[in-house]
């Protein structure tokens, strides 16, 4: 019989002692010899939020105690350290087995097999013991068996760590066509692997890293044509690969470039998702561009949205792209930890998820599904789970934890569902790829049960309704080579009263409705001899005209979403849609007073449905937040609600002097204050000259302290004196320049009066005075050490100043002391005080180093966001001779100034190119006059800051040299049309 939780045993619960008599409790006085075998073939179903239990019978048992713990399988700890991934763990965490046993167990007494055991929580192990009792007592623990329950179980998978053929390297993509077969991108081996629905080997495409048609350098995304051809993101090539379903190359488009630099379609920078609507139109995840980009099948423009940011519409590395039925585009977007979803044109419709670990929290969402119902499954990478939601984003349930046993998973990326409802997940981290399958009463609706001979009734239909149309999907029956539809305005459609659509294919447009009417809506399948199974459930929906009145979905950003300016003359973006008579103008205030129709101030357009516009405006004077409001009207005179967005105005504290750099990449000396991207590092030595890491060039660059180039040295290379992305510099009181040489994982010493090479020291490696990506590096001139962000290792290293080491510190993780990607670093001369910019963490550690052992921390400051005093992506750090403390606030664009105790004194800056404004600012330094020099490196300038009154002073004088100047240039000219002068060219005889 089965049994359950709180279930008694058809005898008391008790125990025995020798002589047979009942005691109360669980324990045994029999010899050990006479004790019972532990029970044997332990096994459990898994099921939702349940474990079923059985065992192999033990003899004169009379019944059976189980012992059970929980574990949330692989989780990271911050003592763990390991050089080359951030949260590796040892080999030995990946384990089913954490020594259950009767003393540390928690007990279920009296059972009997099979057990069933309810009300548990998805996605935690538990680990379970048996034991059985007889008369002379209770048997020693059977092995130990683990399950985890889930809504989601797992029926195949295949794959192993390798090069070979059905083997896999750090696999991140994955796709099916319609016949079932699946790829796999095997990103580190630079291949596609082609598998049949059996998960058995077939053809691979793609042979070593390369550029040539049909090579690729770390794939990603992929995805199917309606006509079974395969669209492969070819990620570091930056293009899109397109084949047929054997593999032959077809068409390639794409290359690299910026959207900040006004990339147009076909421009890409690391792209990775990739999804096909129903119409074979293909949409990319352009990752580190921040936008989506839609093509046609064959690789023509569409259009393009999106830009970097964490308001609507915008990315923070858009990573998985996703399609429905009906043509919405579902995205993830990783650092912003949510998902988005849009509407075919790119409108914004619907967001959802933050950071975190509970149900609708994501901790680096990557790839995103949706099935034939339109459900949503996204992979919550670093939570090693997969979420799935609703098409509006409730959640539904979740699976997965990490470990490399049944039903976890270990660093998964792609995933995508067939039309039957499986799903296929590609496990990277443990080199496989896992078929789930929802367990029994997952579904909503299960599927009818069919005759012996006839096919199973539709499971699901579902129906969206449109402007005299409904749109249906379900989810395929196998063995089905067809549908019909049937439908009617009355309630209650069977295949007798319905009118029928025949050999209708999923998914299915019924156009030609009545705007207003609710129709019904049944299926059938039919088979290969034309048997038609019975009806699925029915469905209703209702077409109707969307915005019958005022315009809908009204949209307004500020400066492309920044939150601060220090100039009033801002630029909005704003949209509107009017599907009727159309939007005919806008009304843009600061007040939140709703206009008339014939309120003075409305800006007429021509009508049109899809009103988008980029327009000036400028704030109203006062430094303070600025709340602008936009409301559209269409041509009856409707007015919409209110768009609405805020931007901070700051004019005063820190003013602009002086600005020098443009693009290029010139590799002589004519060429100095010519900037690549990105640019990250700039320092300042005693003299008040400026150093520009120029990372894009691989050179360093030297300029006077008005921005007056001095010269240049470093070129592309492995040798000393070369660089690789090098980031950071530093510069000592004794002239020695210091170099993070990071993609070389060293760190190089120069004579910075000329730019000659003296020394250099480390490795890439995890030990001592070894570097994994070195980004950033400061200079303690009183008491002589160097410091080095270590960044890929999370730790700081400490040296003296020929490269001795002398201690570090710093693990991954969030905790005091620990790093996630630190990039900046400063000491305070004064009291030796360093610095750290956290950026993972969004936030400032201060240190005290003075013993040369554990350095003990002073305080921290800084949580993600925009307000005064939070920090987005941080990067540089600066100190001034009064412990004053200036923060490159990146993701912000804007620099904020600190007190030695982290108590926020002012900001400035704000998105844009003029002049004063930033454009993601890295590098940042003090000279000793207290002028702040910022790298602003994607506008690929140097900006030098004073403050307000000393700037004001300089500017002014500035602007007399330029008129003192100009009015000599002009007497010079006066002079030389009065006097015949010598000419230097000859003339011909």
């Amino acid at each position: 019989m089965t049994m359950y939780d709180g279930d008694r045993h058809p005898r008391d619960r008790f125990s025995l002692t020798v002589d047979g008599s009942a005691q109360p409790g669980g324990g045994t006085a029999a010899e050990q010899s006479d004790l019972p075998p532990p029970p044997q073939n332990v096994s459990i179903q898994v099921g939702e939020g349940q474990l079923t239990i059985t065992w192999q019978p033990v003899p004169d048992a009379l019944f059976y105690n189980i012992y059970y713990k929980t574990s949330r399988g692989v989780t990271k700890e911050g003592k763990e350290f390991n050089q080359f991934q951030y949260d590796a763990v040892g080999a030995e965490r990946f384990k089913t087995k954490i020594g259950v046993t009767k003393e540390n167990g928690t007990l279920v007494d009296t059972a009997a097999p099979p057990y069933l055991h309810t009300d548990l929580a998805n996605g935690l192990c538990y680990h379970y013991v048996i034991t059985a009792v007889t008369k002379n007592g209770e048997s020693p623990e059977s092995e130990e068996a683990m399950a985890i329950p889930s809504p989601y179980v797992p029926v195949m998978h295949f794959g192993t760590e390798g090069y070979d053929d059905g083997e896999f390297k750090s696999p991140t993509g994955i796709a099916l066509d319609r016949e079932g077969n699946i790829y796999v991108a095997d990103t580190d081996s630079h291949t596609i692997q082609k598998f049949d629905k059996d998960g058995k080997f077939l053809a691979r495409i793609g042979d070593e890293a390369g550029e040539a048609e049909g090579q690729f350098y770390y794939p990603r995304g992929l995805a199917c044509t309606s006509q079974g051809d395969v669209i492969v993101v070819d990620a570091n090539n930056h293009r899109i690969q397109k084949f047929d379903k054997d593999g032959q190359f077809l068409t390639v488009w794409g290359k690299f470039g910026f959207a900040w630099k006004g990339a147009s379609q076909g421009i890409f920078d690391n792209p990775w998702g990739v999804a096909v609507d129903k119409d074979d139109n293909i949409y990319i995840a352009d990752t580190l561009n921040n936008r989506i980009q839609k093509f046609t099948a064959e690789g023509e423009p569409i259009l393009m949205w999106g830009k970097e940011g964490a308001f609507e519409g915008a990315f923070f590395y858009c990573r998985g792209v996703a399609v429905d039925f009906v043509g919405n585009v579902y995205v993830t977007d990783e650092i912003n930890n949510r998902v988005q979803k849009f509407d075919s044109r790119g409108n914004f419709l619907a967001k959802w998820g933050k950071e975190g670990n509970g149900p609708g929290q994501f901790n680096g969402p990557w790839g995103i599904a949706v099935d034939a119902l339109g459900n949503v499954y996204v992979v919550d990478t670093n939570n090693h789970r997969i979420q799935k939601f609703t098409s509006n984003g409730a959640f539904i349930c979740s699976w997965g934890n990490r470990g490399n046993t049944r039903g976890q998973l270990n660093f998964p990326y792609g995933i995508a569902v067939d039309r039957e409802g499986f799903v296929y997940v590609v496990d990277s981290g443990n080199a496989r790829v896992v078929k789930f399958t929802p367990v029994e009463g997952a579904q909503a609706k299960p599927t009818t049960e069919k005759a012996k001979g006839e096919l199973a009734a539709p499971a699901e239909l579902t129906a969206k309704a449109g402007d005299t149309e409904v749109t249906l999907s379900w989810m395929d029956v196998p063995g089905a080579v067809s549908y019909n539809l049937y439908y009617h305005t009355e309630p209650h459609v069977t295949t007798q009263t319905g009118t029928c659509v025949e050999g209708v294919s999923f998914p299915y447009t019924h156009s030609g409705l009545a705007n207003g009417t609710t129709y019904h809506f049944i299926l059938t399948a039919v088979g290969s001899e034309g048997v038609e199974s019975a009806a699925s459930p029915e469905v209703e929906a209702t077409p109707m005209m969307i915005d019958m009145a005022a315009p809908q979905n009204p949209y307004m950003i500020i400066n492309h979403g920044a939150f601060m300016t220090n100039l009033p003359d801002v630029v909005l973006t704003i949209s509107a849609h009017d599907v009727d008579s159309g939007v005919t103008g806008y009304f843009i205030s600061e007040s939140p007073a709703a206009p008339t129709a014939t309120t003075p101030g409305w800006v007429d357009v021509e009508p049109i449905g899809k009103f988008g516009a980029t327009v000036p405006y400028t704030l109203s004077p006062g430094d303070g937040k600025k709340t602008v409001y936009v409301w559209f009207k269409d041509g009856g005179g409707n007015i919409s609600a209110p768009a609405t967005n805020s931007l901070l105005l700051n004019t005063s504290g820190y003013v602009c002097v002086n600005v020098w750099g443009k693009a290029g990449s010139g590799a002589h000396l004519l060429h100095g204050g010519e900037f690549g991207t990105p640019s990250f590092g700039l320092a300042c030595d005693q003299s008040g000259n400026i150093y520009v890491v120029d990372t894009g060039n691989c050179r360093v660059q030297k300029f006077d302290n008005a921005g007056n180039f001095v010269h240049l040295w470093g070129m592309f290379g492995t040798a000393p004196s070369n660089f690789q992305n090098p980031t950071c510099v530093a510069v000592d009181d004794k002239g020695v320049a210091y170099i993070a040489d990071t993609g070389n994982h060293r760190i190089q010493r120069f004579d910075a009066k000329m730019g000659s090479y003296l020394s250099k020291w480390g490795r890439q490696g995890g030990g001592e005075g070894q570097f994994n990506a070195p980004w950033g590096i400061a200079v303690d001139n009183t008491r002589g050490y160097i410091y080095v962000v270590d960044s890929a290792n999370f730790r700081i290293q400490k040296f003296d100043r020929s490269g001795e080491f002398v201690m570090a510190w710093g693990s991954f993780g969030n905790a005091d002391g620990q790093f996630y990607f630190a990039r900046g670093i400063a000491v305070d001369e004064n009291d030796g005080t360093v610095y750290v910019i956290d950026m993972g963490n969004h936030r400032v550690q201060k240190f005290d180093t003075s013993t040369n052992f554990l350095p003990q921390l002073l305080g921290k400051w800084g949580t993600k966001g925009q307000e005064p005093g939070q920090l987005w992506n941080p990067w540089g750090v600066a100190c001034d001779r009064d412990g004053f403390v200036y923060i490159t606030d990146t993701g912000n664009h804007r620099i904020q100034k600190f007190d030695r105790d982290g108590n926020f004194e002012t900001q400035w800056g704000g998105f844009g190119g003029a002049r004063g404004q930033l454009n993601f600012p890295y590098g940042i330094a003090v000279d000793r006059r207290g002028s702040i020099f910022v790298l602003d490196s994607s506008n690929f300038r140097v900006q030098q800051f004073m403050m307000a009154d000393e700037g004001e002073l300089q500017l002014r004088e500035q602007a007399e040299v330029a008129e003192s100047e100009s009015s000599a240039l002009e007497e010079k000219k006066a002079i030389q049309q009065d006097s015949p002068g010598t000419h230097l060219w000859s003339t011909p005889k």
